[in-house]
């Protein structure tokens, strides 16, 4: 045995997990011969929460959200792309389109939407995206609160108050789960979950069924009042993104919400501003591989990473820097001992007008349908490094001493349940729930549903890992390089790494899902 392969044998054996019972072994790993970095992170091979942090600089020195087609995103892509060739990636090829972008100044410069009640200037909290434009003086007209069902002729003319409920935020049921870190951190598990709600604002934003009814009633304009603290909604970006349309829309905080549906009842009238401007931008896929060791080869098999690009803040979307730091750190491995490719998919349609459904024809997939051929399973890394901010008790909008609370969801399999409890545990994962949708957890409650674009596995018929942070700040613009923490951002991908390695290892048989109804997938951010 040579030394190599007796170190591996070696290393590996202290690596190893516990397994399901009947758990085939790949043939690589039966005979010991693996590089032990696959199953437990080497702290060596892993970028540091310095270099983590210069990422975040470089994406966020354009002044302005990673929108697709804006100058920083633009920048951001590139850097990327640069660093992919830096670490091996090959092969790198872009699905470039044409779209209409649309833009307008982005909080706290309110120079370009505003609203005035006699004369006196409101405090916005922002804008409705690709939501039209005025003239730049604005449009004046009487005050009124929209009612589902009002005749168009209380509308026309008018600008109307849209007034929305609380909340859910990411939660649509119960949260039990298969494993937590720091449970005292978390909300009873069989209950709806309330830390994002109660400063969430989705799935509320945007007109929903209102725009409609709006722009076919002939109204100049809309304001959208949240259940909201200014703190909390400034800065806000509209999810789920809406198409591009004409009715000119603002945000208001619920205190003045309350005002401006008060100045209604007094049948006061208000000069809504908002000035954008449309281009056609270029957007694009971006593709790449990290070689494995049958790369090129009939029998290659592939890991699928996958993320978006585009976003508001800092960690929406910055799961392709997370990308980059687990394809690097897979990269100080020899190909010859990487037992799979990893395939790199960064996605651009998710902040686009309309998000994905409106650029489905121009997903690479829709006209290569075999680009998936090889993939053996998939994984999404979205919303890295975030830092838990909350209000109440007599304090305000702030950020904690915490972690958002994540997720690491995983295909329904024994075996890649305990593997993720492992990796979570071996990179001391803070304030992160395991969860398999499709079962029932340890209290016997719902796992809820895959979130984010991890939920690919499930389309595409492959056993998938995700991780994916809660959503408190980080819908709004102004979450920027200071509401990042780098050295959870390397917990994070170490323990994502540890994961990928585990499925570049395993034996197919052995990690597929255990029969059972299908979770729909969903995507809050």
């Amino acid at each position: 045995m040579s030394d190599l392969k007796r170190r591996t044998f070696i290393t590996g054996l202290g690596a190893s997990v516990s397994l399901a019972p009947g758990f085939a072994f790949a043939p690589a790993r039966e005979e010991g011969l693996f590089n032990p970095g696959l199953t437990k992170v080497n702290p060596k091979f892993m970028v540091s929460p310095k270099e983590v942090h210069g990422w975040h600089v470089v994406k966020d020195s354009k002044g302005g959200p990673t929108m697709t087609g804006s100058p920083s995103w633009k920048n951001y892509l590139e850097f990327l792309e640069k660093n992919w060739r830096e670490i091996g990636v090959v092969d790198i090829f872009r699905n470039p389109f044409i779209f209409t972008r649309w833009s307008t100044t982005e909080f706290p410069d309110d120079s370009n939407w505003s609203l005035h009640v006699d004369g006196k200037k409101i405090k916005v909290a922002s804008y409705g995206c690709n939501s039209g434009k005025t003239p730049d003086a604005g449009v004046t007209g009487g005050l009124v609160v929209y009612k589902e069902g009002m005749p168009a002729e209380a509308l026309r003319g008018k600008i109307a108050i849209v007034v929305k409920a609380q909340g859910r935020g990411g939660s649509s049921g119960t949260d039990d789960y298969e494993y937590l870190s720091n449970p005292e951190t978390f909300p009873d598990p069989l209950k709806p979950r309330s830390e994002e709600g109660a400063l969430s604002p989705f799935p509320i934003m945007g007109l929903g069924p209102a725009q409609k009814a709006l722009i076919d009633a002939g109204a100049l304009g809309a304001l959208i009042e949240m259940p909201l603290s200014y703190d909390a909604l400034s800065g806000v970006y509209t999810f789920g993104v809406p198409a591009l349309h004409d009715m000119p829309s603002l945000y208001l905080d619920r205190d003045t919400g309350a005002q401006i549906v008060e100045a209604a009842g007094a049948g006061k009238n208000a000069t809504l501003r908002l000035i954008a401007h449309t281009e056609e931008a270029e957007a694009y896929q971006l593709f790449g591989y990290l070689p494995g060791k049958d790369y090129g080869e009939p029998n290659d098999q592939q890991v699928m990473l996958i993320t978006h690009t585009d976003g508001p803040s800092i960690s929406q979307e910055n799961g392709a820097l997370g990308i980059l730091a687990v394809t690097k750190y897979f990269s100080h491995i020899p190909q010859s001992e990487r037992p799979r490719t990893i395939m790199l998919f960064y996605d651009c349609r998710h902040y686009m007008p309309g998000a994905e459904r409106a650029f489905a024809a121009q997903d690479y997939a829709a006209s290569h349908p075999d680009i998936y051929k090889k993939v053996i399973a998939a994984m999404g890394i979205e919303h890295l490094g975030q830092i838990q901010v909350a209000e109440g008790n007599g304090k305000p909008y702030h950020k904690t001493n915490l972690m958002e609370m994540s997720s690491v969801w995983i295909t329904n399999n024994q075996h890649l349940v305990e593997i993720a409890i492992k990796a979570a545990k071996d990179n001391h994962l803070r304030r992160v729930q395991v969860q398999s949708p499709g079962r029932k957890g340890i209290h016997g409650g719902e796992q809820g549903p895959w979130y984010g674009l991890g939920g690919i596995a499930r389309r595409i018929g492959v056993p998938g890992a995700s991780t994916m942070g809660s959503m408190t700040a980080y819908w709004s613009t102004k979450a920027r390089i200071d509401y990042l923490d780098a050295d959870h951002f390397v917990n994070q991908m170490a323990t994502m790494s540890q994961i990928c390695g585990e499925l570049m290892l395993a034996d197919i048989e052995s990690i597929k899902s255990a029969p059972g109804p299908a979770r729909p997938a969903r995507t809050p951010a």
